[in-house]
Formats: C-alpha cells, structure tokens, sequence
C-alpha cells in the first residue's frame, strides 16, 4: 500500500514524505519485493541503480544499507537450515559470502553518516546492527545518538527509538533510565494506548519496582533559573545547562540533584551518583537528602555499579548433563520442603523456586517454625542449565556445593559470576519462610520478628560503600553521612514494601507487614529537619529578578516513633541527653547496657561512671556491671593503675553493700587485667588468691596456667598446672586430671 503523501517520511528526516523520500521510494520498495521473491540479482540491481542517480542523497545509502543487511541475514538463515549447514555444524563464524553483505550494509551506513552526521536514522539502523549481534551497550550507546539527532517531528521513529532504549536499560537494571525512555516514547505517541498501558503497568503502583525505583522525578527551583533556551526536549541540552549551572552556583544542591537526575536519565550511573551525592552533602532538609539518597541507592544497583554498590547478585550456573537427574533431586528437594514456590513456565521452558533450610529452634512440637531462604534456583530448560542467586555469596556457594555433591556427573562445575541485584533481592534475608503449619497469628509474629533482628541487630552494624564504609550507627554520628542514611534506609524500606510476603483475606491476596522501619529510624536517632533551601551565592552579573523564591519548608509528617519509649528501647542521640541527676542507679546501668548494645562504647563508659557515683541505693545493692564497664573503659585507654583502683573500689563496695557475691569476678578481672599488661608476678599472685577462694575449683587452676603459658612464664605454669592435677585426682574428676596433664607437659616443656 502506498505512503500517505503526508506523514512523517520513514526516513526520520521529519519531513512530510511527499516532500522527502517519495521521488525514489517506489523504487526502494521494488528493490526489497524482488529480494522476496527470490530475484536477488535484480534486487540488487535496481537499489545500485539509485545510488547512481541519487549518490549524494544519505537517504539513498540507507535504504541500500539496509537491503544489504536484510539479504544477508536472509540467506544466513537459509543456509543455517540446508545441508551445507549440517556439515559445517560448530562453525563459530558464518561464511564468508554473508559477512561481505553485513560488511557493505556498515559501508553504506559510513557513507551515509559522512553526507550527514546528524543522520538519526543510520545511527538507529546501526544500533540495530549491534544489537543482532549481541552488543548491548554498543546498541544503546547508538540508539542514544539516535534519539538525539531525529528531527522532533519524526514521531515514529523517535517512539520507535525510545523503546529500544527502554528495552536495553531495563535489561540493565536500570528503571530510572528505562521509565525516562518509555515515558518519551508514550509522549510523543499520545494515541498509542499499548504504550501508555506498559508504563502504567510497568512503573505504576503496582508495577514490579520499589517506589524509589519507579518514581517519576522532576526537577527541583534552582537558585539561579536555567535558560529557557535549554527547554528543547533534548536530554543532552539539560545536561549542558545544569552543567553550567553547577558551575556558576555550586552551593545549589537543587542544581546538583537536577544534573544528577539527567545523568540518571541518560543511563550514566555513575556521573549521576556523583552528582546526588553532591546534592545530598550540601542538603539542609532531611526529606530532599532521602529523596536523592534514595535515587543514589537505585541507580548503585545498575550495570556497571558493582564496585560502588551495597547490593550485588552471586550466581552459580551449572551446565546440565543428565536433565532428569535434577529434576529428581527438586522433585525430592519440594517433598521435602526444600524448595519452596515451585513454578513451570512451560512455553518459555523455565522451571524457578527457592531452597530453603529451616531455622534452627527449640521448640519443634505445635508450633510454626521458620525456614531462610538461602538460594533462588532457575532451571533454564532450553539452554541446559541450572541458576542459583542469592544476595549473600556464602548462602548461595553452599547451595552449589551441595546441588553439585548430589548430582555429580549430571551437572558440570559452577561457573560463578556477581552481578546487579534485582531489587526484589535486597532484602531477601530479612524475609523467611514458614515451615509447617500452624497458628498464622503465631507465624506473622515469628515473621515479624526474624525482619526485625535482621535490620536491628545485623544489617545495623553492616558496613556500607554508601556511607563510606560506616555503618549507620556510626554514620548518624557524622554531620554529612547521616544525611546518606536517610536515603539508605528510605530505599530498604521501599524494596521491602515491594517484596512483603502475602496472606489470603477472602478473595484477596493482602500483604503481611513483617517490619515497620520506624523502629530502625528510632533506633538510629533519625529526627528528620526540614528547612528551606540554602542560601546560594548567584554571581552578581545575574539579574536579580532571576533569583528563585525560597521552597518553603515542607512539613510532611516524620514516621510515628513506637509508643513504648523506655530507656531499653532509646537510641544513641537520647540516652546522650539524659538527666543523669534525675536518674535512678537502676535506669543508669539500662541506659548504659543499651548504649553497649549500639556499639556506643563511650556513652556506655560515662553512663557508668555516672552510676558509680550515686549513694547506695537498696532497690540495686549489685553495681558489679557498672563498675565491669567502667574498668573495661579504663583499660581500653591504657590505664591499668585506674582500672586496678576501681576493681579495689568495686570490691569494697560489693563487700559492704552486697554481701562480697562478686568477690570472686572482682579477683578474676584483676588478674586478667594484669595478664593483659603483661605483669606475670602480679596475675599470679591473683590467680594464687583465686584458688585459694575455691581449693575445688579446677578452672581457676587451668585458667591460671594457660595465661601463665601465654606470658612463657613455664614455672608458675608448671606450679598451677601441678596444684590443678592434685586437685582432680582428689575430688576424681577425669576430665580436670587429662586438662591437666596436657598442661603439665607444655609446663615442663616451656620451662
């Protein structure tokens, strides 16, 4: 069927095509029908026959290109599937006569992009080229310059390109990039509702990514306004202004998070952290900081982020020998329970699940346990081979190891690769599995509680690339990285939100809450502050009435803290600001035990201290762990004579005040202290006192000789190692007497 006279040439001149390519179009047309029909010498002749006529037109050397191509790859395909191809099975390289089109099809592309560079069409047809030969990011590196040099009323082609671009980032993990192609592809193309319905689908609230990930993103008010003259639809124009305007005024962190934005956009990683991270230092509101942190953690988890990233993927692929030897071993594995969410795809020939391994508890009898989740497996059926991934590489390698041990021959050795993590994987170790059946109010708390230990005793004290390897407890203690946890935590949190494991309520699938990141922001001291933007110096050659107004501070409602706020539950920021005078003994050791708990070792030592010097108080006559933790400060700065003056002190106050119970810790730390400062005569002389304490006690003997054994003081070794084994064969204890005597030997040999 003829072109309408008046639509957009296919060209991507952005001429109508009555006015472009209609002259010779006829032709090209007639060029490509006998191809079909198999008339391939005539084909050829009548599309030469144009470059003769038409040598100057870069149209021209296009549509030749891409016959060139197209017969090329038709007749590699035929032969693929004659006889001569059967001979020739396990060639890596088609012959040659096909390799000379491929290779004249770039000629003629070179040859058109020499009579104009700014042919957007030959860039695409280019991309196309690599991509069929599996250059992915050769392909949209093209597909890029494509889009860029179409003429904005090429509609078609410029849809057409964005699509690509969306395909090659989403197959890089990059949904910012991928979102920003679609949503151009969907402008540009108002009718097409397919368009508009996959990025609704794909990038709406219900789409597969975390909120942070699929979040359309807009630019922030700068303190100087951006040129109008930039506002040209092209991504590489905005990159240029707000490289320039980050030049003029780099104390705007607006003009930071807008350049780090188009870098986002573009699918330049990299360049685009860096810029947010810019944003983020110079930030005075904690909500904007989360935002760009957030964006920062999404854009970490692409291709080619693996260095800089929190989040990496560890895969073992192992190739298949014996296809119905691993399909037994998960058949066993599902009866077992060890794998758990069995699906088919049967018409894409992929088998995918989990291995779990339950977790160890004492109670194994009425009640619901749980079982981690330690590999995803997908059985690609077609290609042979068996995948697992796991976020954690020592999880994964174990599940390898273990596939590997049971199949033997019927899987060759794993090949092992890190790769980006889906974002499905980020928290995939705070989620579990249920084992068994049982009470659901029991297993949703159980559920509960394993995300809880997870984020509040693991992942807390996890060092992170993203707070320069700190990790967030001692990052809120940094005026600039605490602002990174903000963005740190937001994307957990997301990423959670987006992989809660479901309950069926009726008809409907509803989500299980198993965390609530309010605890995580409490525990760590996140208050939010919001305040208006910075002031930002704008040259003075700016106009004055370029100067944007402030933002006004939002006030968005900060996450609800839990309602229960006693001293155990506080975080670093608020046990620092208490009313130590207010302060019972009691609440100063809780306080000081929670400050221990966060790592917050200096706290705890003056929470301590702060306790030490409260008269006696009846309801706590035991002041043994504060004064543990005061000496434990003291000899951690070095000074051994403080903390001896405290274990005295200690003591004495626990002979008056506590019936002497702690006597013997008292005596056992002073020993260790001296141990520890190397002074052997003085540990042994407290060791000497321990044993006299407790004649029938053979720990302290066996203590006391192997810290003499590690001060290479063989004699006093020997003397407790001896006065040890004559302690066990008068009481008969056999096992003291062969502790003993092994030590008795390296006693003599030592001395």
């Amino acid at each position: 069927m003829p072109l309408d006279p008046y639509v957009s040439c296919p060209c991507g001149s952005g001429k109508k095509f009555k006015w472009c390519c209609a002259p010779y179009f006829e032709t090209v047309e007639k060029a490509f029908d006998q191809e079909e029909q198999g008339q391939h010498d005539a084909a050829l002749q009548t599309i030469k026959g144009l470059l003769t006529t038409h040598a100057t037109n870069p149209s021209v050397w296009l549509y030749y290109a891409q016959f060139l191509y197209k017969a090329g790859a038709a007749e590699l395909e035929t032969a693929a599937r004659g006889p001569a191809a059967r001979r020739v099975a396990g060639a890596n390289e088609p012959p040659p006569g096909y390799t000379q089109k491929f290779e004249q099809a770039e000629e003629a592309l070179s040859k058109a992009l020499e009579l104009n560079p700014n042919f957007g069409m030959a860039y695409f047809l280019r991309g196309q080229f690599r991509e069929n030969e599996g250059e992915l990011i050769g392909s949209l590196l093209l597909y890029r310059k494509a889009a860029e040099a179409y003429d904005p009323e090429a509609h078609d082609q410029i849809a057409a390109v964005y699509v690509k671009i969306y395909q090659s980032e989403s197959m890089l993990n990059r949904p910012v990039a991928a979102r920003a192609a679609l949503e151009r592809a969907a402008h540009v193309q108002p009718a097409d509702a397919e368009l508009r319905a996959q990025l609704d689908g794909e990038f709406g609230p219900d789409g597969p990514f975390p909120a942070a990930a699929c979040k359309k993103y807009t630019f922030r008010p700068t303190a100087k306004p951006v040129p109008e003259s930039a506002a040209t639809g092209k991504l590489s124009d905005a990159r240029k202004a707000f490289e320039n305007l980050t030049s003029v005024t780099p104390d705007d962190p607006a003009a930071w998070f807008n350049l780090g934005l188009v870098f986002a956009w573009l699918g330049e990683q990299p360049k685009a952290v860096a810029a947010l991270v810019k944003s983020i230092e110079l930030e005075t509101d904690d909500y904007r900081a989360e935002e760009a942190g957030a964006l920062a953690e999404v854009l970490r988890c692409g291709f080619g982020m693996e260095n800089d990233s929190d989040h990496l993927g560890h895969s073992f692929v192992l190739p298949i020998r014996d296809q119905n030897a691993v399909m037994r071993l998960l058949g066993a594995y599902e009866q077992a329970g060890k794998l758990r969410g069995a699906q088919v795809d049967q018409e894409r020939g992929i088998l995918f699940g989990l291995i779990v391994e339950e977790i160890p508890s004492l109670l194994t009898v009425g009640t619901v346990n749980l079982a981690r989740i330690t590999a995803r497996v997908t059985v690609l059926i077609g290609q042979g081979i068996v995948r697992l991934s796991h976020p954690n590489r020592e999880s994964v390698a174990r599940v390898a190891d273990e596939l590997r041990t049971a199949l033997q021959l019927a899987v060759e050795q794993p090949v092992e690769s890190t790769n980006p993590l889906n974002f499905r994987d980020v928290v995939l170790e705070a989620l579990a599995q249920p084992a068994g059946s049982g009470d659901e109010a029991m297993l949703e708390a159980k559920l509960r509680g394993h995300a809880t230990n997870y984020f509040e005793n693991l992942w807390i004290h996890k060092p992170l690339k993203a707070l320069s390897g700190n990790n967030a407890i001692d990052a809120m203690g940094s005026k600039v990285l605490r602002k990174h946890v903000f963005g740190v935590v937001k994307f957990l949190e997301d990423c959670l939100k987006s992989a809660l494991p479901h309950k069926r309520v009726g008809e409907e699938a509803v989500p299980i809450e198993v965390y609530d990141f309010a605890q995580l922001r409490h525990k760590l001291g996140m208050e939010y502050v919001s305040a208006a933007p910075p002031q930002v110096h704008v040259p003075v050659d700016a106009p004055a009435e370029a100067k944007a107004a402030p933002e006004a501070p939002r006030q968005p409602e900060a996450p609800p803290a839990p309602k229960k706020r006693d001293i155990g539950s506080m975080n670093t920021s608020e046990l620092a600001a208490l009313d130590l005078a207010a302060l019972s003994v009691g609440e100063l050791e809780q306080a000081m035990l929670t400050a221990v708990k966060l790592d917050a070792r200096e706290l705890a030592v003056a929470l301590a201290q702060a306790g030490l010097l409260k008269p006696f108080d009846a309801t706590t006559p035991d002041r043994y762990r504060l004064y543990a933790t005061a000496i434990t400060g003291a000899a951690a700065t070095g000074d051994t004579a403080r903390a001896v003056e405290l274990i005295d002190q200690g003591t004495k106050y626990d002979a008056d005040h506590n019936g002497g119970h702690r006597a013997t810790e008292y005596k056992l730390r002073k020993a260790q202290l001296y141990v520890k400062s190397k002074e052997a005569e003085k540990a042994a002389a407290e060791f000497e006192a321990l044993v006299a304490m407790h004649p029938d006690e053979g720990k302290f003997y066996t203590t006391a000789a192997e810290e003499m054994l590690r001060m290479k003081n063989g004699a006093k070794a020997l003397h407790f190692a001896e006065g040890g084994l004559e302690t066990a064969r008068r009481t008969g204890n056999r096992d003291l007497e062969g502790h003993c005597s092994e030590l008795v030997a390296a006693a003599r040999k030592a001395t």
